[in-house]
């Protein structure tokens, strides 16, 4: 399948995305994207807190991109899982599901709806998470309002990239590439439960998330089918 303009558009962008998060001097240039992914993986915590009985104390974004969300009880391997797995299933969505413009407004639309939802029910004393939910609660809404043909779908195409992308993340801080992490890194903690290293939990989560990609691409660009009356 030959690549349209646009799509090598989002391969590249995405790619310098990428970059910039590795580069530490750049990284600063990426901090938006950072806390809106940050917010998304916090918030996938939070939500396999209460699917596993547990409670969720709050959710924090720090000023580096970083976050923590202390939670009491439930599953501590789903729930430790659920940062990197559940923005990859997240991030994979919004691609596989902005096939048209009407498709990738709605999809904005639900990601400002998780951003709110994480505003109301979880982030408590945390400026940086208000502000940078705010903003970017009213940045999707502008996006989904505003943005139509081409420019939504790559908008939101654009976005679940950066989300499933962050499964390298992890990976990167082991291997030292950055010395950013999470006050508590998810690898390490469950390397500590089951006693499985923290390069297998973030290769893990590495290829989970490339997958997700693989198959939204997939399903995001496949042309659509023939009809019998096409010629």
């Amino acid at each position: 399948m030959s690549l349209r303009r646009d799509q090598w558009t989002l391969i590249g962008a995405s790619a310098a995305s990428v970059a910039l998060w590795a580069v530490p001097f750049l990284r600063p240039l990426e901090l938006p994207l950072i806390y809106l992914n940050t917010h998304i993986h916090e918030l996938c915590h939070a939500v396999l807190s209460v699917l596993t009985g547990g409670q969720v104390d709050y959710i924090l974004v720090l000023a580096n991109g970083s976050g923590s969300t202390p939670v009491r009880g439930g599953s501590t391997i789903l729930i430790a899982s659920g940062g990197y797995v559940g923005t990859a299933l997240v991030g994979g969505i919004l691609l596989a599901f902005s096939r048209t413009p009407k498709q990738a407004t709605s999809m904005l639309w639900l990601t400002f709806g998780f951003i709110v939802s994480s505003l109301v029910l979880f982030v408590r004393g945390d400026l940086i998470g208000v502000v940078s939910g705010i903003l970017w609660a009213m940045a999707l809404a502008l996006m989904a309002s505003k943005l139509s043909g081409p420019k939504s779908v790559f908008a939101a195409q654009f976005l679940g990239m950066q989300m499933a992308l962050t499964s390298l993340q992890a990976f990167l801080v082991l291997l030292k590439v950055t010395s950013v992490t999470e006050t508590h890194s998810d690898a390490m903690i469950l390397q500590g439960v089951t006693g499985i290293p923290a390069m297998a939990w973030a290769l893990g989560w590495t290829v989970f998330g490339i997958l997700s990609i693989g198959l939204a691409l997939v399903s995001a660009w496949r042309p659509p089918a023939r009809t019998s009356s096409d010629p």
